[in-house]
């Protein structure tokens, strides 16, 4: 890379802390200070878009705020980028994200850990005590290496999604919603379409509704009396009669009734654990493997310094968890992990060995001269 080109650095992700959007923003900050040679591209939208419109409006040539844009405007803008910044303060199951970015050619920059350790080169780790200076050390070496995906091809997962799916035809795939944005949306999605593409007959069951910010807050206050979506899914169930039921992450908004709904029928069960919800109270801020219970007792759940209203609402969390697995545990439920790190953890919940399944892009391209 010539060091007299601007360095075009690109954030793919929701504009919130857990993110890590505040170092993004140290970074930004730092970069007018210094008038370093740097064209930013920040993608997505949320609680921070306005302090980046702020910015945006003094330095107009050099940061570019898109917003909400589609993948085929992401891509657009990935074709002109150097390096991808991903502060991710919480960990990653998988890093979907990253390994989408690498499949374009581009590398990645964050912290190596949980799910984004296997897409983050040695030389592009951020040091979690100083972020900001540790990211610039790693600009002012203008090499971003980029890691090898191959084993995460779509090729590749494919041929595994024939040996998880031998024998079976008609397939129903349960999530929260049935709207296809990004994150286990897109990954159902594009599940979907793969299994079709192997001659599967593939129904989609879950919340039709928009999304926004306001249907998630809704639907979680809604969980603990979400009976009447395990009766809606019983009578979808007889109706499409599937081999297998392949479920998504959907404790969080229909609750555990979901598993009353499919406990009798005699189908292969799948639950994929896109996040970390089965086994921690607050997923978005698990900083570190440390900050997993240790065991599934209450007390572990339970943080030492907490309000009597936090212990009442991880108490709740707790036990619509621990009921979970208890009906889990009953049934033949294969549980599916998107990444090796997890095991450990989820094996202190289930007498079932989980089956690691990443995720995968569609979009491999050729390494970047």
């Amino acid at each position: 890379m010539l060091e007299n080109k601007p360095i075009h650095i690109t954030y793919i992700w929701r504009l919130v802390s857990e993110k890590g959007i505040d170092i993004v923003l140290a970074c930004i900050r730092r970069w007018i200070s210094e008038k370093r040679n740097i064209i930013w591209h920040i993608c997505w939208d949320g609680e921070k878009i306005d302090e980046f419109r702020k910015i945006e409006k003094y330095e107009k040539s050099e940061i570019n705020i898109y917003g909400h844009i589609d993948r085929e405007k992401i891509y657009q803008v990935l074709d002109v980028t150097d390096l991808v910044l991903m502060p991710s303060l919480f960990l990653e199951t998988f890093g979907l994200v990253a390994l989408e970015t690498l499949s374009r050619s581009v590398a990645v920059c964050g912290f190596a850990r949980g799910g984004l350790n296997e897409f983050i080169h040695p030389t592009l780790a951020l040091e979690s005590t100083d972020p900001v200076n540790s990211f610039f050390r790693i600009l002012d070496n203008h090499l971003f290496p980029l890691i090898d995906v191959s084993q995460f091809s779509y090729d590749h997962w494919i041929e595994q999604l024939k040996l998880l799916t031998i024998w079976m035809h008609r397939i129903l795939l349960v999530t929260d919603y049935t709207e296809f944005v990004w994150g286990t949306e897109q990954y159902v999605g594009l599940l979907a379409d793969s299994l079709r593409s192997i001659g599967k007959t593939v129904e989609i069951y879950g919340y039709g509704w928009r999304l926004t910010r306001w249907t998630r807050i809704w639907l979680m206050m809604l969980t603990p009396f979400g009976f009447w979506r395990g009766w809606s899914l019983s009578t979808r169930i007889k109706k499409t009669q599937p081999d297998l039921i392949w479920m998504h992450s959907i404790l969080r908004y229909i609750g555990p009734y979901w598993l009353y709904a499919i406990r009798e029928t005699q189908c292969r069960k799948y639950i994929t654990h896109h996040d970390l919800w089965l086994i921690s109270p607050y997923p978005s801020q698990i900083y570190s493997e440390v900050n997993i219970p240790k065991s599934s007792s209450l007390w572990d759940w339970i943080s030492k310094d907490i309000s009597i209203f936090a212990i009442l609402s991880i108490g709740l969390k707790w036990g619509l968890a621990s009921w979970a697995w208890s009906l889990l545990g009953r049934m033949d439920a294969t549980n599916i992990l998107p990444s090796p790190w997890m095991q450990s953890h989820f094996s202190k919940y289930t007498q079932h060995i989980p089956v690691i399944f990443p995720h995968t892009s569609k979009e491999f391209l050729t390494v970047k001269d």
